[in-house]
C-alpha cells in the first residue's frame, strides 16, 4: 500500500534516479537548443504535477487527521461513561459531557476545580488513598465513593485510574452505581425477608403438624376404648389442625405465586355478596364455632370490578383474621357501601383484642416480631394480611387499619365499581425473586 512519505520530493528524486540508473543507455546524439527547451518545459511540467499531487495527499491526509479526530471527540464526549483527567491534586484537567452531567455541573465549570470537593466526607480518605495509589504504583486502581451532587443528591460511582503516559495526569473512569447497589441492597433484603419468611412458616407448620400427628396417634391406640363423645372431640382437634394446616399452606402458596409473577390480574363485575357468602364457608363456619355473630351488611345487587381470585383472598383472609382474634360471643359485621361516583368501601369490623400502635405499624412486616396467636390459640404469620395488601394495591387502592387495643379492629378498602374508575399498577413493576 503507497504511503504518503512515498511522494514527498526527495524520496521521488532518489526513486527517479534509481530507475534511470537501471535503463538501458541509448546512443548519443546532439541535442539541439530547442530540444533542450523542449526537454526542460516538460520537467517543468512534470515537477508542477508531482507539486499538486503531493499538495492534494496532504490535503487529505488532514481530512483524515480531522476526521479521526472528530470522532475521538464525539466517542469521549458521548460515552456511557465519565472520564476525567485528575492531577495529582485532584483537580480536573479534562472531562467529558457524561462526567459533567454526573456532577451536576458545566463542563467549563469544573475544569481545575477539585474532584475531591465532590466526594463525600465518609468516601473522601478512600479517594485520596486510591489517587496516591494510582500515581505512585503505576498500576490501575480501583475504588468506590459516594459523590454529593447539587449539594444534596447523592451518587455511588466506581473509579477505575491508571497514569497518562507523560506521568503528569491521571485518566479516571467514573461509572454510575446507583442503581445496582440499590437492586443489590432490595435482592439481599427480599432474601434475608424470604429466609425468615421460610423459618416463621416452618416454625408454624411443626404445631398444627404436630397436634395432627399427636391426636391421630391418640386414636390409633384407644379407639377401642374411646366413647361417641371423645371420637367427636378428636374429630374437632383434627378438624381445626388440618384447616390451619390448609389456610398456612394456601396463603404460602398464594405468596410465592404473587412474588413469581404468575398470578394474572383479570378484573370483571362480581356481586358482592354472593360471592362472599359462596367463598367463604371455613370463615363462617369458624365464626359459629366461636358463637361469634357475623353480618353482612352488603345489597345484594351491589357489584364491584375485581380480580375474583384475588377477592376471593382478600376477603378469606380477613375474615379469618377477625374470627381468629374475637373472642367467643363477640361480633364481625361484613359492609360494603357507594361512597361516591363508581367507588365502593369494603369493611371487615370486629370487636375483638384490637391493636396498640405499634403492632399497627410492624402489620404489613413478617419479620416483625409481633405476631400474635388467636383467642384460642390460633397460630399467625401475618402472611395473609400481606398478601390482601399487595393484591388490594392491584386494584389501585390501599388497605386501611383502624383499631383500639381490647375494642375490636376494623380493616377497610376500596374496589372500583365498574371498569371505567380501575387504575392499576404496571405488574412489570414488581419486584420479583
Amino acid at each position: 500500500m503507497t504511503k504518503f512519505n512515498d511522494f514527498e520530493p526527495i524520496v521521488l528524486r532518489k526513486k527517479a534516479v534509481e530507475i534511470l540508473r537501471r535503463r538501458p543507455k541509448k546512443l548519443e546524439k546532439t541535442i539541439t537548443e530547442a530540444d533542450a527547451l523542449k526537454l526542460y518545459h516538460e520537467l517543468s511540467v512534470h515537477q508542477i504535477e508531482l507539486e499538486l499531487q503531493n499538495e492534494e495527499l496532504l490535503q487529505a491526509q488532514e481530512k483524515a487527521n480531522a476526521l479521526a479526530k472528530e470522532k475521538y471527540i464525539e466517542l469521549f464526549d458521548f460515552a456511557p461513561s465519565g472520564f476525567l483527567t485528575l492531577s495529582r491534586e485532584a483537580k480536573i484537567i479534562d472531562l467529558n459531557l457524561c462526567a459533567s452531567r454526573m456532577l451536576g455541573l458545566e463542563r467549563a465549570y469544573l475544569r481545575f476545580r477539585r474532584f475531591n470537593l465532590f466526594v463525600s466526607n465518609d468516601t473522601r480518605p478512600v479517594f485520596n488513598l486510591f489517587l496516591e495509589k494510582v500515581f505512585n504504583s503505576k498500576r490501575k486502581e480501583t475504588c468506590e465513593v459516594e459523590l454529593i451532587v447539587n449539594s444534596y443528591l447523592t451518587l455511588d460511582v466506581l473509579l477505575d485510574g491508571i497514569v497518562a503516559e507523560n506521568g503528569d495526569g491521571c485518566l479516571v473512569t467514573m461509572v454510575d452505581i446507583s442503581e445496582l447497589k440499590r437492586k443489590t441492597a432490595e435482592l439481599q433484603r427480599l432474601n434475608s425477608d424470604k429466609d425468615k419468611l421460610f423459618s416463621i412458616v416452618s416454625h408454624d407448620l411443626k404445631g398444627p403438624l404436630s397436634a395432627f400427628i399427636g391426636t391421630t396417634e391418640l386414636i390409633a391406640e384407644r379407639l377401642h376404648q374411646m366413647k361417641y363423645d371423645d371420637i367427636l372431640e378428636f374429630t374437632f382437634l383434627l378438624k381445626n389442625s388440618a384447616g390451619s394446616l390448609f389456610r398456612l399452606l394456601e396463603n404460602l402458596l398464594e405468596w410465592s405465586s404473587m412474588q413469581r409473577g404468575l398470578i394474572k390480574f383479570d378484573p370483571k363485575p362480581i356481586l358482592l355478596l354472593q360471592r362472599i357468602s359462596e367463598r367463604n364457608e371455613i370463615a363462617i363456619q369458624a365464626a359459629a364455632v366461636k358463637n361469634i355473630a357475623l353480618t353482612f351488611d352488603i345489597a345484594e345487587d351491589l357489584t364491584v370490578f375485581a380480580d375474583d381470585y384475588m377477592l376471593d383472598s382478600i376477603m378469606r383472609n380477613l375474615l379469618s383474621n377477625a374470627v381468629k382474634f374475637t373472642p367467643k360471643g363477640g361480633c364481625i359485621t361484613v359492609s360494603a357501601k357507594s361512597i361516591s361516583y363508581n367507588s365502593v368501601k369494603i369493611s371487615i369490623k370486629d370487636t375483638g383484642i384490637g391493636m396498640d400502635q405499634k403492632i399497627i405499624d410492624n402489620l404489613f412486616d413478617f419479620t416483625s416480631n409481633s405476631k400474635r396467636k388467636g383467642t384460642e390459640g390460633e397460630l399467625s404469620t401475618g402472611l395473609g394480611l400481606i398478601i390482601c395488601k399487595d393484591f388490594i394495591e392491584k386494584h389501585g387502592h390501599k388497605l386501611q387499619v383502624e383499631s383500639e387495643e381490647g375494642k375490636g379492629s376494623d380493616f377497610h378498602f376500596t374496589l372500583a365499581q365498574s371498569c371505567t374508575d380501575l387504575t392499576v399498577p404496571d405488574f412489570k413493576k414488581q419486584i420479583i425473586f
